[in-house]
């Protein structure tokens, strides 16, 4: 099964047939319909089926100079064990200021929220704090 393409166009396979394709044709041709037939069987089991999905949105956009494709793909995670990725101090560190960051960044967006809010109910009640202030005088 030889084509033109270069060795990293081809696709990789996915069914059981082109998983029996890539054997030896010799071989292939020697197997018996019961030996094809429980080569087969064994292959169905070994391959992993697709789980449904509750969306499954796949489109692609055509740029003047490129294409790229975008699949979003929404369902139960059905992998067995956890992937562990190694953790470098570096990375903690890292992960560590990130948070310390945006904690701060979102205690300052709170407080300054909060501070317009009552700055705004301080001057529709009418408040003055600052009596004698430039305010008064630009009236």
């Amino acid at each position: 099964m030889t084509s033109s393409l270069p060795r990293q166009f081809h696709r990789a396979p996915n069914t059981i047939a082109d998983y029996l394709h890539q054997m030896d044709p010799e071989v292939l041709q020697s197997l018996s319909l019961t030996q094809r037939s429980e080569v087969e069987r064994i292959l169905a089991q070994a391959l992993p089926k697709p789980a449904p999905k509750i969306v499954d949105l796949r489109f692609r956009v055509d740029l003047i100079l490129s294409r790229f494709y975008v699949v979003l793909l929404v369902g139960k995670d059905r992998r067995r064990q956890r992937r562990h990725y190694p953790q470098s101090a570096l990375n903690r560190l890292g992960n560590f200021i990130a948070a310390v960051v945006l904690l701060l960044s979102l205690n300052l967006a709170v407080s300054g929220g909060l501070f317009l809010a009552a700055y705004l109910v301080k001057s529709a009640v009418g408040i003055n704090l600052l009596p004698g202030h430039m305010g008064d005088y630009l009236r």
